[in-house]
């Protein structure tokens, strides 16, 4: 469904687009073929299960292709500094942006909605980009990517019958950094390149901050684990649900955040992502708030489990699946609304017993004033 989406939005992008020169033609062509091979490849990988050192040699070598057909970031402009010409090194970067993408997005899908929604965000990203920088053919991919994503996510998020798989992340993944790339060709400001990219943060956080914790374990780079950020938030206490719409919170504040520095009126977006972020930081501290009465975890090391900086000491010998994570998180809730519950039929208990028993004196009449004093009228 979703690289059928994006490739009729590639096919009609020339005949929606009449300016389109025989290069940016070109280009779409090879765009389109590296996704096919991309969907083939995570097809093969949801059957087989390729070993992971397996699957990156054969995404180097799709990235590689497509860059060899033309497909390459040929310039850079970091919002007001000089653009810069990156000639030959464009081969190599060009190639681990795609790489990047690719698995960003397929590292991250670990809970229903998660991998499309910050895909969504960040095709509409994208689309805004193509807009303010007049670019037809960047908006009507980018509108592909958020329509595919979107249709994805009304059957994926909201009931959980249907999954991306490696090959569904995948295609997302590098249909939109070849998206950015293609919008990067036509745009001297490197709008497109500067906002996609930050909407990946979440999905980049968690490919360094894996790295790191892997490193610091002395595991192999390529061991699967569920400690990604996803999980380290159910373990924090959120809801599956709630856990997703925190980490699409984030996207949203780092792509308003880039977008109000590169677009006209960027004040407007600046200060939405800021509201976006309040909402975020009142949801994490209000579950630290419960973990308080649950835990006996200062707050300062369960923040630094969050943000990777140290490992779960939860005593477990073998990994839990995410099922036994999730179940863990009921549970938590559950004793804390327990304890809750207790506490308050205690505060109940106690204003009883300290109010006016049966034996309690009657209060006295109030002595009467003078001015309701009946008197007599005198000569």
């Amino acid at each position: 469904m979703i690289f059928g989406t994006v490739a009729v939005s590639l096919l009609l992008t020339q005949r929606l687009c009449p300016g389109v020169s025989p290069e940016v033609a070109r280009e779409l062509v090879v765009l389109l073929a590296g996704g096919s091979a991309v969907l083939v490849l995570g097809m093969i990988d949801d059957r087989v299960n390729l070993r992971p050192w397996v699957k990156l040699i054969a995404q180097t070598v799709v990235a590689v292709g497509v860059t060899a057909g033309g497909v390459g970031i040929e310039r850079f402009r970091f919002i007001d500094s000089p653009s810069v010409w990156l000639g030959w090194i464009r081969y190599p970067i060009t190639a681990f942006w795609l790489v990047g993408f690719m698995n960003a997005v397929n590292l991250i899908d670990g809970l229903d909605g998660l991998a499309g929604g910050i895909s969504a965000i960040a095709a509409i990203g994208l689309f805004a980009a193509g807009v303010l920088s007049g670019q037809p053919l960047l908006y009507i991919v980018a509108a592909g990517l958020l329509g595919s994503s979107l249709g994805f996510l009304l059957h994926n998020f909201r009931k959980g019958n249907i999954y991306l798989g490696d090959g569904g992340s995948m295609v997302l993944g590098f249909f939109l950094g070849g998206g950015a790339i293609i919008g990067a060709r036509h745009d001297a400001a490197s709008t497109a390149l500067l906002v996609v990219a930050a909407c990946m943060v979440v999905p980049a956080f968690d490919v360094v901050t894996t790295m790191l914790r892997r490193a610091r374990a002395r595991r192999g780079m390529m061991t699967a684990d569920r400690s990604h950020v996803h999980h380290r938030l159910i373990r924090f206490g959120l809801h599956p649900k709630m856990t997703v719409l925190v980490l699409w919170g984030v996207t949203v504040f780092f792509g308003g955040q880039m977008l109000g520095l590169v677009a006209p009126h960027g004040l407007v977006y600046i200060l939405g992502s800021y509201a976006v972020a309040a909402l975020v930081a009142r949801v994490i501290f209000e579950q630290q708030r419960k973990n308080a009465v649950t835990t006996e975890r200062p707050p300062g090391q369960e923040f630094a489990y969050l943000l990777g900086a140290r490992d779960a000491d939860d005593g477990e010998d073998e990994e839990p699946t995410l099922r036994q994570i999730i179940t863990a998180q009921l549970r938590r809730e559950v004793e804390y609304r327990r304890i809750a519950r207790d506490s308050a039929d205690e505060t109940a208990v106690e204003a009883a017993s300290d109010g006016p028993g049966q034996d309690a004196p009657a209060p006295e009449a109030a002595p009467e004033r003078e001015s309701e004093k009946e008197t007599v009228p005198t000569r």
